[in-house]
């Protein structure tokens, strides 16, 4: 159990259910990291031996079994503290420039996609920045920089790799989050670690209740701002990593 007491493998915003355009800042490629790293002649930050498969769309039949479900990060900022074993990811351990990002995107069904947008208050289709985090003790933390928003609407079911125009200088203890404006579905239950484990820019007491993250959640995207990420979630894993080119 973390601090706050959440169960494991309760998600930020989980849901059984019943073109896009990519700023200017960016280059989107379409491909495997592997590709994306290549190009970028660059480590890769948040990749594991074992990566699973994010969830959506839900299967067919009935009583599917609730990690199986279509599940989606909602207008939050989050990272992997724990992937497949290995603690902090995330975590930048040299200093360097993050010159590419990619995420693991499912392809939710029509009706998924329109639950989503309008579950979360008419939010608008998936989208995604990278953001850039300073550690600032107990629980809080530091936006420093952040990438442009990218809308994935149209890459749905694939994994994109983003390369920046304008790359980001991170330094040594910063921490490579995620954030989503609107929704995302990236994340991993079935065939995550029990072990695995993601924080979210939430205040205690904000994590369960699904007025609080239907309604209340809000992603951390006022650089120079510092957030409380209080809410810990179990058994999952947001897919996402980034490219980062040592000094």
């Amino acid at each position: 159990m973390p601090a706050n007491g959440t169960p494991r493998r309760l998600l930020a915003v989980a849901f059984a259910t019943g073109c896009a355009c990519i700023l200017a800042a960016v280059t989107v490629i379409v491909g495997s990291d592997r590709a994306g790293a290549a190009a970028a002649k660059a480590a890769v930050i948040g990749q594991t031996p074992i990566t699973p498969k994010p969830n959506c769309p839900t299967p067919g039949g009935g009583n599917v079994p609730a990690d199986r479900a279509c599940q989606a990060m909602g207008r939050v900022t989050g990272f992997q503290t724990m992937a497949d074993g290995r603690r902090n990811p995330y975590k930048v351990r040299k200093p360097g420039t993050i010159v590419a990002w990619s995420v693991d995107v499912s392809k939710p069904t029509k009706k998924e996609r329109k639950f989503f947008e309008n579950a979360l208050s008419k939010s608008g289709p998936p989208s995604a920045r990278l953001s850039i985090l300073k550690p600032k003790g107990k629980g809080r933390f530091k936006l420093v920089k952040q990438s442009p928003v990218v809308k994935l609407a149209s890459v749905l079911g694939n994994r994109p790799v983003f390369t920046l125009n304008d790359p980001l200088r991170v330094r040594k203890g910063m921490i490579i989050a995620l954030t989503t404006p609107t929704w995302l579905s990236n994340l991993a239950d079935y065939g995550a670690n029990n072990s695995d484990a993601w924080r979210a820019s939430r205040e205690r007491g904000e994590c369960l209740n699904e007025q609080d993250l239907l309604q209340r959640s809000r992603p951390q995207q006022k650089v120079g701002g510092k957030r409380a990420y209080d809410c810990t979630y179990e058994g999952a894993r947001i897919l996402y990593r980034a490219f980062l080119e040592r000094r």
